[in-house]
Parts: structure tokens; C-alpha cells; sequence
């Protein structure tokens, strides 16, 4: 079996072919359910980034690994977790509700830190998936998101739906640019609005050539197989 370090190249010259060597690419190394070990493996073969879906793992597993990991939430955020977040990381990804964005930005002025968010769209009106699901809701989402002073707004996430065909995915990750585009425009921020959220290890090479900035890849790096602590 290829080691974590042999994954992780694979995966970055996939990354490389598909998005045709943008260097505006991260790799967020999905790490939930696996252990330590294997988490320090890939930091060790050069991956800093990597995102957890729950803040209390992340919380666990923070302490026991290198301070230089940036740790990204990639999974949903509860009001009451908003808490532990500054600590923690330093991105998330799945803001979709203004109650949750004013009590993180509470918590970050508290512990006088700035986190980088994204919003997450409901672009396949999922009912088991977060996010906004229309134009309206995503642009109220905004005007809060920019009365907070220490949020600041990056782009857009969503997912692709496991059920539906290649062509219907590629168009979802396609309409959140374009989206993301024309936010950025009426928002004027052209320069910070700049991050695209999408992509997992079965359909990232297709979010990549649709402009995705991030892609969130577990299963590719570290195998399927769940571990527990």
C-alpha cells in the first residue's frame, strides 16, 4: 500500500494537471476521524493545511500536533462551539447563518483574533446539506458578514451532489463562480472575495477546472478506512 507521503504527491500533481498550475490552489488535507499519527505523517511530507469537521476534534487533536498546522473547520458550526473557533482556526468555511457569523465575531473580539470565513451554499438544495440557497439570502448573509469587524469574507463553498451526473456537478461548481464573481463586483471586493471552496477526492480535478481555490481531500491522502483515537 503507497504511504500518506506517496498519496499526498500523487494528489498534488493531480491538483497541478487539473487546474493547469494555477498557483492560487490550496490543498486542505481532510483529516476527521483519523489519528494523530497519520496527521502528523503528511505535515512530516510537507501538507500544513488541513480541516476538520468537528470543532471538538479539532480541539483534541490541535494540542497534540505542530503549532504551525492551519486548521481549517470544513464542517458545520454550531452556535454554541463559536466559542473554541478563534483558538483554533484559521478559516471557516461553512458560515451560512447570521447568528452564528455575530457570535464567532463576538469570540474573535474577545480573544482579539480575525478569522477568514466563507459562505456555504446549498447549490443542489440538498435537504440534509447547510447553506444558503438563494441569491437573496446569500446577499442579507454578506451585509452582516461586513458589519463584522473581525470576519473577514473570502468567497464560497458548496458541495456536489454524490447522486448526480459529472455534468450536473460541474455546472454547480461553475454557477458558484460565477456567483462569487458577481458578489465580489457589488461588493467591491475584487481582491478578497477571491476563494472558491469545492471539490472532494471524487470530483476535485472537475471543481479545480471550474476555478476552485480550495479543494478538501481526505480519502485520497489518507485512505478510506476510518480510524478511531
Amino acid at each position: 500500500m503507497d504511504s500518506i507521503k506517496e498519496r499526498l504527491e500523487e494528489v498534488l500533481d493531480r491538483i497541478k494537471e487539473a487546474s493547469g498550475g494555477r498557483n492560487n490552489v490550496k490543498l486542505i488535507a481532510v483529516s476527521k476521524t483519523k489519528p494523530v499519527e497519520m496527521i502528523l505523517d503528511a505535515f512530516n511530507a510537507g501538507q500544513v493545511t488541513f480541516g476538520e469537521n468537528r470543532v471538538q476534534e479539532a480541539r483534541d487533536k490541535a494540542p497534540q500536533l505542530p503549532t504551525e498546522i492551519d486548521w481549517h473547520l470544513i464542517g458545520p458550526l454550531q452556535k454554541n462551539k463559536a466559542k473554541y473557533c478563534p483558538a483554533i482556526f484559521s478559516t471557516i468555511h461553512t458560515i451560512h447563518r447570521s447568528d452564528i457569523a455575530i457570535e464567532l465575531n463576538n469570540r474573535c473580539q474577545a480573544a482579539d483574533r480575525f478569522l477568514d470565513i466563507l459562505i456555504q451554499m446549498n447549490l443542489t438544495e440538498e435537504d440534509t446539506k447547510s447553506g444558503v440557497t438563494t441569491i437573496d439570502d446569500l446577499r442579507r448573509l454578506e451585509d452582516e458578514i461586513l458589519n463584522c469587524d473581525r470576519l473577514r469574507l473570502t468567497g464560497l463553498m458548496t458541495m456536489g451532489d454524490p447522486w448526480a451526473s459529472d455534468t450536473e456537478n460541474q455546472q454547480v461548481f461553475a454557477r458558484l463562480r460565477e456567483i462569487n464573481q458577481d458578489e465580489a463586483r457589488r461588493l467591491g471586493l475584487q481582491d478578497q472575495m477571491v476563494e472558491l471552496s469545492t471539490g472532494m477526492s471524487g470530483d476535485f480535478e472537475m471543481a479545480l477546472k471550474e476555478g476552485a481555490t480550495y479543494v478538501r481531500i481526505g480519502s485520497a491522502i489518507f485512505g478510506s478506512r476510518h480510524y478511531s483515537h
